[in-house]
């Protein structure tokens, strides 16, 4: 059975709709920092595998070093994960009644959503999650072995995305253990080539960790299991906190209502391996990070994949005594009002949203520090610009006249995670402008910036307003005499 018209309008419907989003919504601090990225390719990266970066490079190349180039890659991650569920809805046995309705409350989940607008490692992850997931049914719904190579092709492509795609394996090997009907894989060499062929997509970031001390694998295990301490429960709080918005409310609860639904009816799930691939699919993620959250933060993010499993059984639930209850409409219509509230706040100018608003005030901002610079070289003053936070530093790079480089932390040595390992030009001797905004946690000058300038003033404020209200304010201080940079020898450390 193909997709079907109705589905391909439900598909390309959204996916305009990003287009749209695309166009007019400014671009966030993250999606700078992958910018950046893009613009200094390499195997991979410290904080993620290289996929996002990569897929920007493509669409910039395409579309232009612009806000909206940058989100076409999202726009694109978005438009793939969409057919590939809506294929595997179908292989899952749904009609095309049952997948409509299911697309339609996918694309309403809210951190779904927001990856397919906003690029992120997230964005090509979820695509290659629900791929690698399709291909494995595939071959173990048709038993034809060559699936699980297409299938390992996939997981690579996960793992090129995010870490985080190697809960996968796990996943597939709880389905696999669970269906008696599925155990002779085990014993089969397909499933085994098809990590190997995992490994192979993966190996561009082997090499990079290899060539510097395997930074970025011990960033993501054996740092963040260090950042572990005792019970807290108030993570796990939190975290169900984060879910109801980032899925929202509806979907949440009709979600995990399909999970628990699962696990009560066990012995009738054992016997269904529609039912159970999808249970085992979603099970790994939600358990793994729900007990993470006992001990450490979890962020929003993390269990993004754990959601369409699930919303694809609840859907079914809802829908297997023929139409569309009013209920599950009425909740849908509830999500979709959350989602469109949430891009109002994003896209009016007048947002402050307290201190989550992180995206305001940085173009005017570059405006100015492009006039400073300017009226500096014209006395002959050398200059460059940094900030106190990397995210910030890239949206300032951004939004300069001509995208030039600019410093983080890595100027007064402080940890700037992929800034430390992009070679710093020779900058001993030059005017440092220093630019913060009005966020609590970047309010004042830290103390450990000052041994690195022979003195450092406060020039002026650029204060965004709107509607006679001040939504930003970005503070402009200049550091006279920069002694060098920590990386070079005889400078404060």
């Amino acid at each position: 059975m193909t997709i079907g018209l109705t589905a391909w309008q439900l598909i390309l419907g959204f996916t305009l709709l990003r287009i749209a989003l695309a166009a007019v919504l400014p671009l966030t601090p993250q999606e700078a920092y992958y910018w950046l990225w893009s613009r200094n390719l390499a195997l991979s990266y410290f904080d993620h595998p290289p996929l996002a970066s990569y897929s920007i490079a493509l669409t910039t190349a395409l579309f232009g070093s612009t806000s909206f180039g940058v989100k076409m890659a999202a726009v694109a991650w978005s438009f793939g994960l969409n057919v590939v569920w809506g294929r595997m809805i179908l292989d899952l046995g749904s009609n095309r009644r049952q997948l409509w309705w299911s697309l339609l409350a996918l694309n309403l989940v809210g951190i779904m959503q927001v990856y397919g607008v906003a690029i992120a490692p997230d964005s090509p992850l979820l695509f290659a999650w629900g791929a690698t997931l399709w291909a494995t049914w595939r071959a173990v719904a048709t038993a034809k072995g060559r699936w699980w190579f297409v299938a390992g092709i996939f997981l690579g492509l996960g793992m090129l995305a995010k870490y985080s795609a190697v809960l996968l394996v796990p996943a597939v090997v709880l389905f696999l253990l669970a269906s008696p009907r599925q155990r002779h894989w085990f014993v089969r060499p397909e499933p085994y080539l098809g990590l190997l062929l995992a490994a192979a997509v993966f190996a561009p970031v082997i090499v990079w960790n290899a060539q510097h001390d395997w930074a970025s694998f011990a960033f993501q295990t054996t740092q963040r299991a260090s950042g572990m301490g005792s019970w807290r429960p108030r993570f796990l709080l939190q975290l169900i906190g984060t879910q109801l918005v980032v899925v929202t409310p509806y979907l949440l609860v009709i979600a995990l209502l399909a999970w628990i639904a699962g696990l009560r009816d066990w012995r009738e799930l054992l016997r269904d391996d529609r039912r159970l691939f999808l249970m085992a699919a979603a099970t790994v993620p939600l358990v793994l990070f729900t007990m993470a959250s006992l001990r450490s933060l979890v962020k929003p993010n993390w269990l993004a994949p754990a959601y369409a499993p699930l919303i694809v059984l609840a859907i079914q639930a809802r829908l297997s005594g023929g139409a569309a209850p009013r209920s599950l409409k009425i909740g849908l219509a509830s999500s979709a009002v959350l989602l469109l509230g949430a891009v109002v706040a994003m896209a009016w100018p007048g947002a402050r949203i307290a201190e989550a608003n992180t995206w305001t005030g940085w173009p005017e901002a570059a405006q100015r520090i492009d006039q400073i610079q300017r009226e500096l070289a014209t006395r002959g003053e050398a200059s460059f610009v940094f900030s106190t936070n990397y995210k910030n530093s890239a949206l300032l790079a951004f939004h300069q006249a001509g995208q030039p480089r600019t410093y983080a932390q890595d100027i007064y040595g402080e940890r700037a995670l992929q800034f430390d390992f992009w070679r710093p030009e020779p900058l001993a001797g030059a005017t440092g402008i220093l630019v913060m905004d009005d966020r609590r946690d970047q309010a004042t000058v830290p103390e450990q910036i000052k041994p690195y300038f022979s003195s450092i003033t406060k020039l002026e404020s650029v204060e965004v307003k709107h509607a006679g209200r001040t939504t930003r304010r970005i503070d402009i201080y200049l550091g006279r005499g920069y002694r060098g940079h920590p990386h070079e020898s005889g400078t404060p450390r």
